[in-house]
């Protein structure tokens, strides 16, 4: 069975990277039988596509979607017809059993959903861009300060497999830099 620190591993190759409960936190181990339960904030085609990619990881499980459009939450049962569906994001973190949350709502929306997930002791893996504005990039690192949680902010262009052609590769000393 894959440790969590394997499951963001194999999940970095893909189109989205989740950071599951715990994952990189020293000291915190995945028992035999744990699942990294996931919920997703912003069931739109991103949204979607990212728990779609996130739920063919080994040993997670979708848990609860939320969004504020009931034909978006009735397309996820489409493919997980026994998911727990919210229209309002802060009632899915109040699920205590939801390990990890997903956030693909408009850039605007992000700090609002992303505070109250750190605050609700979530770890995040949220759509670019981190924040729509400073002040918003301000309130969600005060939020994340002091707490275990572990975040990630995904982006498409540097995340998967395709992006392994432009990682700069070591060079030796005054070699310059090589793609």
């Amino acid at each position: 069975m894959p440790t969590r620190r394997t499951f963001i591993k194999q999940t970095s190759s893909g189109s989205a990277i989740l950071v599951a409960h715990g994952s990189l936190a020293p000291g915190r181990v995945l028992g035999a039988n744990d699942r990294v339960r996931i919920g997703l904030i912003g069931a739109g085609d991103r949204g979607q596509a990212i728990f779609k990619s996130a739920l063919r990881c080994p040993n997670v499980e979708g848990a609860a979607v939320a969004d504020v459009y009931t034909r978006r939450l009735d397309e996820v049962k489409q493919f997980l017809p026994n998911i727990q569906t919210y229209r309002d994001f802060r009632r899915l973190l109040e699920n205590k059993t939801i390990d990890a949350v997903l956030i693909a709502t408009p850039q605007h929306q992000h700090a609002l959903n992303f505070v109250p997930a750190i605050q609700a002791g979530k770890d995040v893996y949220q759509e670019k861009t981190m924040a729509f504005n400073p002040e918003h990039a301000v309130r969600m690192k005060k939020a994340l300060e002091g707490t275990k949680q572990v975040v990630q902010v995904g982006i498409q262009s540097t995340s998967g497999p395709h992006a392994e052609l432009f990682r700069l590769r070591p060079q030796p000393a005054g070699a310059g830099l090589s793609f």
